[in-house]
């Protein structure tokens, strides 16, 4: 695991030392990262430093992953084939963002980030980053979330190489 050092490093100090995320938005990146990762290990370690959400807040998170696990792909997808049907959130029938009630949809964008950095979703990306700065969140906040977005994802990635090499060896 010595290979991970430095992530691990990174991970503790934007979820301890960092100053640009509120508490909300730090919560909501957070939880949505390492549930996002599908990673135990990154569970765990987020455990350790910022506080399980609530039923509300995780219920927001959950929305977060949920529709990013549909319109990341979706819309990636739809740069390389060109058809003229579809290729809009309402193709999709997703229900509008009102009426999710979410609970906080400054921190719910946040979360969205993180989940779109994570699952490649780089025009949702940019959405909801457009969206934090419509709502005058800074640039520093936004770069926060998104490292600790590459940070989980990288982690995921490298405990999973672990836990494979481990139980090879068993």
């Amino acid at each position: 695991m010595l290979v991970i050092t430095d992530q691990v490093a990174l991970l503790s100090s934007l979820l301890t030392k960092q100053t640009e995320l509120n508490n909300d938005n730090l919560i909501y990146a957070a939880w949505a990262a390492a549930l996002n990762s599908q990673s135990k290990y990154i569970v765990e370690n987020i455990s350790q430093h910022i506080q399980r959400p609530d039923v509300n807040t995780l219920q927001d998170i959950e929305y977060a992953i949920s529709r990013m696990g549909v319109t990341n792909p979706y819309f990636m997808s739809r740069q390389f084939v060109d058809i003229q049907q579809g290729g809009s959130l309402n193709s999709l029938h997703f229900r509008p963002l009102q009426a999710l009630n979410i609970k906080n949809e400054t921190a719910y964008h946040y979360a969205c980030v993180v989940v779109s950095l994570m699952n490649g979703g780089h025009m949702c990306l940019s959405s909801h980053v457009n969206s934090l700065l419509e709502r005058n969140e800074t640039e520093k906040s936004i770069d926060a979330a998104m490292r600790l977005g590459a940070v989980c994802s990288s982690l995921a990635k490298r405990t999973f190489i672990d836990d494979v090499l481990n139980n090879d060896h068993q």
